[in-house]
């Protein structure tokens, strides 16, 4: 663990350079690799994500929270009267699993893996959750598992106005700056535990926001419900040791170490 006198500066990514390819992809890789190794997220600039898409999402979702909150959270999206509402949220959700595909593949880069990597072994046919604060509003679905449960690969945070987020690093909570058109990446705990916690997944949640009507939104990406895990042979676990975060049993069947020779790279 790198030891910061001052607050750390997070890691923001240009992730338009992985698509220029080479030598470009190896330069991106390698800052994902630091950026998930050493803080366990990272801001993405140049991801792709058509930006009056996530405004009018911004906006909708702020309409939506205002209604389940007036409904207590019971069921106000039949109540909800809002025009292009699912529509938003579906096209969302497909460009956003798109993004995760992507980060996947520079994650695997960076490992020294194939770039297909964890798309052949997990990420293939993701399960994926969309949440506007803390409502849930579009989930692949699993039998048998909460849109709760913390069974993440990574999740994709688009910062609203109303909500601030903060992460713990470093012995101490770090503000997390909402930078203009970026989205924050954080470390799943299924990941971290694949990696055998080269990548970390960092504890983060709810700062202070400037009262505003327009909620954070949460794209989470998980591994596919066939998946069977193992830790990625030929990564080094992280030095010191780790203690992996609780994740979810259900649906998710995990190789041992011992077994994971058969996820070796190539």
């Amino acid at each position: 663990m790198i030891t910061f006198l001052d607050p750390p500066r997070l890691p923001t990514i240009d992730l338009s350079l992985f698509d220029i390819g080479d030598p470009w992809r190896d330069h991106v890789a390698a800052q994902v690799d630091w950026a998930a190794s050493t803080f366990g997220l990272f801001q993405i600039l140049g991801h792709g994500v058509d930006p009056v898409l996530i405004d009018t999402l911004l906006d909708l979702g702020g309409k939506y929270v205002a209604l389940e909150e007036r409904a207590h959270g019971r069921g106000a999206e039949q109540l909800a009267d809002l025009p292009g509402f699912h529509d938003t949220v579906g096209e969302y959700t497909t460009t956003m699993t798109g993004l995760g595909h992507k980060l996947m593949t520079a994650m695997a880069r960076g490992l020294r893996l194939d770039d297909s990597f964890f798309v052949d072994r997990y990420s293939g046919n993701p399960v994926t959750s969309l949440r506007i604060r803390e409502y849930p509003v579009g989930r692949t679905t699993l039998a048998g598992m909460s849109a709760a449960a913390d069974r993440g690969l990574l999740t994709i945070v688009k910062l609203g106005e109303s909500d601030g987020q903060q992460v713990f690093f470093d012995g101490q909570w770090i503000d997390v700056p909402a930078l203009p058109g970026a989205l924050v990446c954080y470390v799943g705990p299924v990941l971290e535990r694949l990696t055998q916690g080269h990548y970390v997944s960092a504890a983060h949640r709810l700062g202070p926001g400037d009262g505003r009507s327009r909620p954070s939104l949460y794209f989470e990406f998980e591994p596919g419900s066939d998946a069977v895990l193992a830790p990625v042979a030929g990564v080094r676990a992280r030095s010191g040791g780790w203690e992996a975060r609780p994740v979810a049993a259900a649906a998710m069947s995990w190789r041992s170490a011992a077994d994971s020779s058969r996820h070796r790279p190539g």
